[in-house]
């Protein structure tokens, strides 16, 4: 179910900008061509298995800065630091910079970039990863961005499950602001996650999250609701029924 979402709508891209004929040396070309991405290492650390078992933050990791360009141009346009946290056995690699760069979540015209998560010692949950301002009218330069099982509602709204262990949400991330809004409230033991997309419509289940208790599970009743990604509004609709 992991990429289930991102299909489901399908967004024309476009790109304003002029794409070079070939990216610039030691840089990767977005997938329609509006940017170019560099990676620059600028610390290198590495720790024994003994060392990482004695503090849980001592795994190995490379540090980069990552450019954003426009394409074929020389000034970048966005820059963040990030960590390839890797591991302590040894024989772990750090990972090659292509597949670092082709874990990179594109907006569906590129105006954002969704760095991957990176990897550090941490309670299980949504992926930790951040988002990048890329497009000259949005207002923000790095956001959080917290969403799995994902589904976007437009090309700069994107709608997904954040779940924690005892956080079962679903939330929207809005590209415009940089900001993320529950689209259903987690209230533990109570949650809710998406279970399918049907053209413009997202049907989400409530469930148990992982903090239910015995009294939880004889009192709940199942419900499913209906999202329009038009409108955002949610109505009740049974759980057998297709949204």
């Amino acid at each position: 179910m992991k990429r289930l979402f991102q299909s489901s709508l399908e967004v024309a891209v476009s790109c304003a900008c002029i794409a070079a004929a070939a990216s610039a040396a030691g840089r990767f070309k977005s997938p329609a061509g509006c940017y170019e991405v560099a990676f620059e290492e600028l610390e290198r650390k590495t720790y024994s298995k003994g060392e990482h078992q004695r503090d849980l933050n001592h795994t190995s990791y490379i540090k980069y800065r990552i450019s954003f360009y426009r394409s074929g141009q020389p000034e970048a346009i966005a820059v963040v630091e990030y960590h390839d946290v890797y591991g302590w056995e040894k024989n772990s690699k750090a990972t090659p910079l292509k597949d670092l760069f082709e874990a990179i979540l594109w907006s569906p015209k590129e105006d954002f970039a969704v760095l991957d998560e990176e990897g550090w010692v941490r309670a299980p949950g949504a992926p930790d990863r951040r988002a990048v301002a890329l497009s000259p009218g949005l207002p923000w330069s790095v956001a959080p961005f917290r969403l799995a099982e994902m589904v976007w509602a437009d090309a700069l709204r994107v709608i997904g499950n954040a779940h924690n262990d005892c956080d079962y949400a679903v939330e929207e991330f809005d590209g415009r602001t940089g900001e993320t809004r529950a689209i259903k409230e987690a209230e533990s033991p109570i949650g809710y996650e998406i279970r399918k997309v049907i053209g413009r419509q997202v049907l989400m289940h409530k469930l148990l999250d992982n903090c239910k208790t015995e009294d939880s599970e004889r009192g709940f009743l199942p419900e499913c609701l209906s999202l329009n990604l038009d409108t955002m509004q949610t109505t009740v609709v049974p759980c057998d029924a297709s949204p």
